[in-house]
């Protein structure tokens, strides 16, 4: 009789302890939502009092997307970081979605963007004649679309980097003079990638700069794996075939870290603002790795675009055409950073900038 009793109470206190158990632990949390196909470093959002950031998204609204050309580079990642910090302010929700240098998987990805309902884009664009039509469709759904770096058909503005605008006295021409002033008339390797149109601009502006400064460029070629790795495979057969060379241009850090590796395993040095002798490499972008081999002397200068403002002018434009404004175009400052200017460079991500105090060239 005692067990039958038991056995009631024993279930019984069974059914409480699973009650209460359903009950705890449901703490609020929050992120923005990522793209499964993007490889930009997972969203750092966090809760706030009185609710997150997907709560705040979903009073307001308000949905964007940032179409990177390569989610992976060093430098895209610090524009999302932008974008994601702009959202923020503003209490939007942003994703970034991995274009993978592909321009089909940029259209796909602006119909994804479309398809779940975001109020604008952003992107870099690879191919404009590719992505006209989906920006086109994105414009006709009310969703504005603003470039990074990017032109063409279907894009409502654009933020620009300095050092892309190939005009009188800019980062291109700069880097041209300088490169001649270490070395006059200096045998010079241009390392590219002409699967954006953008990095085939700046090439193209280098060139032109590189022949007024007098510069001699000997050969150029394209790092399509777009990191260090490939672009050190590129450049070790042209360091074989062109031991002469005094300079080396990069498109970006990365490869400009490559061919600084070819070189230093061949027992050369790289030209620095302390010591101009050995050869010239310079590089485009601030990526960390860069900035410590400026510092270290394994690179003789880079260029800080300022990524992070760029992402949040990107965020600037799309607030004001989602207000229904007509946004005009912003150029965010770019400097070059050698060993000299490193010594009180502050990286941009703790300069404090916000969508209204950007670094914009006048």
């Amino acid at each position: 009789m005692r067990r039958m009793v038991a056995l009631p109470v024993a279930l019984a206190l069974l059914v409480m302890v699973l009650v209460i158990a359903g009950c705890g632990g449901g703490g609020s949390s929050s992120s923005s939502s990522t793209s499964e196909e993007a490889t930009a470093p997972e969203s750092t959002e966090t809760s706030k009092e009185g609710g997150g950031a997907e709560e705040e998204a979903a009073a307001t609204g308000v949905k964007v997307s940032y179409l990177s050309p390569v989610a992976a580079q060093p430098g895209q990642q610090e524009i999302y970081k932008g974008i994601e910090q702009g959202s923020k302010e503003l209490g939007w929700s942003s994703t970034v979605l991995d274009s993978a240098l592909s321009s089909e998987k940029q259209v796909s990805n602006t119909e994804t963007a479309i398809n779940q309902g975001d109020k604008a884009i952003a992107s870099w664009t690879l191919d404009p004649g590719a992505a006209a039509g989906a920006y086109e469709k994105a414009q006709k759904a009310g969703i504005p679309v603003v470039g990074l770096n990017s032109v063409g058909e279907g894009l409502t503005s654009t933020v620009w980097w300095e050092m892309n605008r190939c005009e009188p006295g800019g980062p291109q021409a700069v880097t041209a003079e300088r490169i001649a002033e270490i070395k006059p008339h200096a045998k010079t390797i241009m390392i590219g990638l002409e699967v954006a149109e953008s990095t085939k601009e700046y090439s193209e502006c280098f060139a032109k700069e590189a022949k007024k400064a007098g510069l001699e460029v000997i050969d150029e070629v394209n790092n399509e794996a777009d990191n260090a790795a490939g672009s050190q495979k590129v450049f070790e057969p042209l360091l074989t075939k062109y031991p002469e060379v005094e300079a080396v241009w990069d498109y970006n850090d990365e490869s400009a870290m490559g061919a600084s590796a070819a070189l230093l395993a061949a027992g050369k040095t790289i030209a620095t603002a302390e010591d101009p002798e050995g050869i010239v490499v310079t590089g485009q972008n601030a990526d960390a790795d860069a900035v410590e081999a400026v510092e270290e002397g394994r690179l003789s200068w880079t260029w800080n675009p300022n990524n992070i403002a760029a992402g949040l002018g990107a965020v600037k434009l799309m607030q004001e055409a989602i207000e229904g404004g007509k946004p005009q175009e912003l150029i965010v400052e770019s400097e070059l950073l050698d060993s000299e200017a490193l010594k009180e460079f502050t990286p941009p991500a703790e300069r404090g900038y916000t969508t209204e105090n950007l670094p914009l060239k006048k």
